[in-house]
């Protein structure tokens, strides 16, 4: 009899122990099921885009590859980053990794999430940077822009120093900058301008919420954790397509040409924009040539066929006010060559054998009707002005080094 009560007790504890395991084991299998639903869903999305996308190019096919795994890259820690609204820090943008949308070669790109109803206060010492400017936008679901302030709206004392208030109300006793914080809008997005590569160097900011926060979070469970997850897909699906059926327009309409774009209201309202489309054979080039127009910083630049910026450091991928040679008529007369031409105002291409080309103009007085023509290299001689300034292959070198050392400068913490 004792021998058999001993044996229920022994039963009874395995019992437990067995049914603690199999709650434990449906507990990591909802985990694990989440796990596989956000690998299948990006795994999908991915394979769908590529395969909407196809290219017959080896380099461009590779591009492609990593333009999705960048996107995917960026689209999960932008999602983790707005988990802590009450810490809104400026994280970097693009920069020679996590490229989208055309990033400028000339820019330093800094944003930070905002909360609906938040206030902020954003502070620091100003830089020498061409252009400086904050706006709100809102960057998903869609883009669009709100209210925007320049470097001299900011009101920075002889140091540079100034604090700016970002909230829907100004409040009575504050007597400094503000900028209205728009209901819709969801982000800080910071942009300083270069045109002067070897002597301006970047602003110091912070961005602190001053409002009335709520208590922390309560511990992460794994219903929020679905929330978080459908996010990242759903973040990753929008930056993966929206610039596609852009290039496809682009690609079909123009080109080998060039021509300044409509007002989007999803930039600067102080820019100019215009775009393009290079496609070259080895034997040929692509000359731009325009009056140069009264401006503060004005640029040209080359991307892939992701729509993102092709190398400005390692490479002339592009080229601004300052660092281009205008003609003693005034004109600008740019290259797209593969191959260094030996003229000074040469965009390289590297391999690409066809792109995108954007140019800015900033804080314009005036615009430009830039004229583009595809030309044989053999032909370029006869054609450009005899008082066109070249550029020996010791000179690109230079310039190449002061391009690698101002963006160290520039993106440096």
């Amino acid at each position: 009899m004792k021998r058999l009560h001993t044996l229920c007790v022994f039963s009874a504890f395995f019992l437990t122990i067995s049914h603690a395991q199999a709650d434990t084991a449906s507990e990591n299998n909802e985990q694990v099921e989440m796990w596989i639903e956000l690998m299948e869903s990006v795994q999908q999305a991915g394979v769908e885009f590529l395969r909407e996308n196809p290219q017959t190019d080896e380099l461009e096919r590779a591009e492609g590859l990593l333009y999705v795994t960048q996107q995917l890259a960026t689209s999960i820690q932008a999602v983790l980053a707005e988990r802590d609204q009450r810490l809104p820090l400026l994280r970097l943008g693009a920069t020679n990794i996590g490229k989208w949308g055309l990033d400028a070669p000339d820019a330093k790109y800094q944003g930070a999430f905002l909360a609906q109803g938040g206030a902020y206060k954003l502070s620091g010492s100003l830089g020498n940077a061409r252009i400086i400017s904050v706006q709100l936008v809102q960057d998903f679901p869609g883009f669009s822009a709100f209210g925007s302030m320049n470097a001299g709206e900011l009101q920075a004392d002889e140091n540079g120093r100034f604090e700016l208030l970002i909230a829907e109300t100004r409040p009575d006793d504050w007597d400094g900058p503000w900028l209205q914080l728009d209901p819709a809008a969801n982000r800080l997005l910071i942009r300083e301008y270069f045109a002067d590569w070897k002597s301006e160097h970047p602003s110091r900011f912070m961005l602190e919420r001053i409002d009335d926060m709520s208590p922390a979070e309560p511990p992460l469970q794994l219903d929020a954790l679905a929330a978080i997850t459908h996010e990242m897909e759903a973040r990753f699906g929008y930056r993966l397509n929206i610039w596609q059926p852009w290039v496809n327009r682009k690609q079909a309409t123009l080109v080998n040409k060039v021509r300044q774009l409509a007002a989007t209201g999803q930039g600067l309202q102080s820019n100019i924009y215009g775009e393009g489309w290079f496609r070259l054979e080895e034997d040929e080039i692509l000359l731009i040539e325009f009056d140069a127009p009264d401006a503060p910083l004005w640029s040209f630049q080359l991307g892939n066929v992701w729509w993102e910026s092709l190398d400005y450091v390692h490479r002339r991928g592009s080229i601004n006010s300052e660092q281009a040679v205008v003609d003693s008529d005034g004109r600008v007369l740019l290259l797209i060559a593969k191959g260094d031409p030996g003229f000074a105002n040469w965009l390289d291409p590297g391999e690409h054998r066809q792109g995108a080309i954007m140019y800015r103009i900033q804080g314009a007085a005036t615009s430009i009707v830039p004229e583009a023509r595809l030309m044989l290299r053999s032909d370029l001689e006869s054609l450009m002005p005899a008082d066109s300034v070249r550029l020996t292959p010791e000179q690109r070198k230079e310039e190449l080094t002061l391009r690698r050392a101002h963006v160290t400068r520039r993106w440096a913490p």
